[in-house]
């Protein structure tokens, strides 16, 4: 595996081991772990949004190539939503546990590890299509993803201001809206403020933090799960596998037949075989899910995903 990978992983595994340790010894408890989610579901996440698309250049050259890797994104978790109704059927997952099962098997680490990835296995020009490949996962996962968390939880159904007016599907139509008219005025001193001056710095410097917070908070909610149910429950190892192997390849596979560019048919593969995206445990405490059952699938994915990520590699 490429080193950079291997150290994305560490990482990610020391930051989680820190929020453990910190609330094991009681430096951290439940009402500083929920504050500090509500931090990243309001304001370090929609920071993070908003400065990917205000750094991209806009290339007419790109268009193209984007504009495919989006329709294979739509199509990609149009699958993904349908595949996870399946598993919880067949699985035989209560109302009340399949949204947060559903939506470790829908949305994927894309950012944190798909971007490092990505470079590492495909070049840097991979980054620039790979933000374009987000965009639905972006917009989805502050929609479908709080939806998929909310349902079955007994509380409610959840408002549709949840679901579209959050400030993480806003920061998001804001960024996409940025920089489609970037080419009408990004020759001006504003767009320069924006695009790289310390509006756009200071966004993504709280951006930046989305991740270690993140990873803090699993480790502060694996804290609290018993020893036993993280390997004990068989429906995540299940998901887990689908997560890593199952879905990946089934992608692999559908856009085998195709006559692609190698980085158009390797970006969907590879973002499709990253372990569960860290955002499942932050809505999940945010807006009511299970959130120990996210953090143990974000956890294990994680760490299977160091065996996994270069067999699916070797598939490009």
């Amino acid at each position: 595996m490429d080193p950079q990978v291997i150290n994305q992983l560490i990482i990610l595994f020391l930051l989680m081991v820190l929020g453990f340790i910190a609330t094991k010894i009681g430096f951290i408890d439940k009402i500083g772990s929920d504050r500090i989610s509500s931090l990243i579901s309001r304001v370090t996440m929609p920071a993070m949004y908003l400065s990917t698309f205000m750094g991209q250049q806009f290339s007419k050259e790109s268009l193209a190539q984007s504009g495919i890797l989006l329709v294979i994104s739509v199509v990609f978790y149009a699958f993904s939503l349908a595949f996870s109704f399946l598993f919880v059927y067949l699985t035989r997952t209560k109302k009340k546990d399949a949204g947060v099962y559903q939506f470790l098997l829908v949305f994927s680490n894309a950012a944190y590890m798909g971007f490092p990835v990505l470079k590492a296995v495909l070049g840097e020009e991979a980054i620039f299509y790979g933000a374009f490949f987000n965009i639905p996962f972006n917009i989805l996962a502050y929609s479908l993803g709080i939806w998929l968390l909310h349902r079955g939880q007994g509380k409610g159904s959840v408002r549709p201001k949840d679901m579209f007016l959050n400030p993480g599907t806003l920061a998001v139509v804001t960024g996409v809206l940025f920089f489609v008219v970037s080419p009408l005025w990004n020759n001006t001193a504003v767009y320069r403020v924006f695009s790289s001056g310390p509006i756009y710095q200071t966004l993504d410097m709280v951006g930046d933090m989305t991740v270690p917070l993140s990873m803090l908070v699993i480790g502060c909610v694996l804290a609290t799960v018993k020893p036993g149910a993280v390997f004990k429950n068989w429906r995540i190892m299940l998901t887990c596998l689908a997560r890593l192997i199952v879905i990946p390849g089934a992608v692999f596979l559908c856009l085998l037949p195709f006559r692609l560019d190698p980085i158009v048919r390797g970006i969907p593969v590879l973002i499709a075989g990253m372990p569960a995206a860290v955002f499942s445990v932050i809505l999940s405490k945010e807006y009511g899910g299970d959130e120990k059952t996210a953090s143990v699938g974000v956890f294990l994915s994680t760490l299977a995903s160091s065996l996994t990520i270069p067999l699916i590699s070797s598939w490009l």
